[in-house]
Order: C-alpha cells, then structure tokens, then sequence
C-alpha cells in the first residue's frame, strides 16, 4: 500500500509510524497499568481485562500489517503479548510468591 494512500485513510503518521496501531499500542499500554490493585483496596478487574491488551496488539498488528508496516505489525504484536506475562513477572519479582 502506497503512503499516499495510507496517509489518506488515517493510518500513516508523518514519520511513517502506523497512528492506529500507536494508539491501540498505548491502550493496551495503559490497560495493563490498570490491572493491578495499586491502592490495595482488594477491587480487581475483571479476569477478562487480561485479555485486553493481547487483542489490543493483534488488532494494531493487522492494521501494521494492512498499512505495509511489517516492524510494526510484529512490534505491536510482540507487545501485546508480552504486556500481561510481563507484569505477572514484574509483580512477582518485586512483591515474591
């Protein structure tokens, strides 16, 4: 897909960065940062917010991927996948089992 075009759907930012998949990559970003009870009130999220991010970054993958962004298709993709198992870890490190 030509830049010209891309840039006329949206989905082009002027550097070349795909801004749909920017921005499902931030919100999955800022979705994850809301999983953990940081106040420890006890209040949780939905188990199902976990999935979130995952879709998140496979969305924004396939946008890449339509625009001609293969980096940032795998880029998105990788995030999101990466996002929860990497906070489960994190938390664990810090906090212990």
């Amino acid at each position: 897909m030509s830049a010209q075009r891309s840039e006329a759907n949206g989905m082009t930012h002027r550097n070349g960065r795909p801004l749909a998949t920017w921005i499902l990559m931030l919100s999955a970003v800022v979705i994850t940062l809301l999983l953990p009870d940081w106040r420890g009130t006890g209040a949780l999220l939905p188990a199902g917010f976990m999935v979130v991010p995952i879709l998140l970054g496979l969305v924004g993958a396939w946008l890449a991927h339509r625009a001609g962004r293969l980096g940032w298709a795998i880029a998105s993709g990788v995030l999101g996948l990466v996002l929860v198992p990497g906070l489960i870890q994190t938390i664990t490190l810090i906090s212990g089992p």
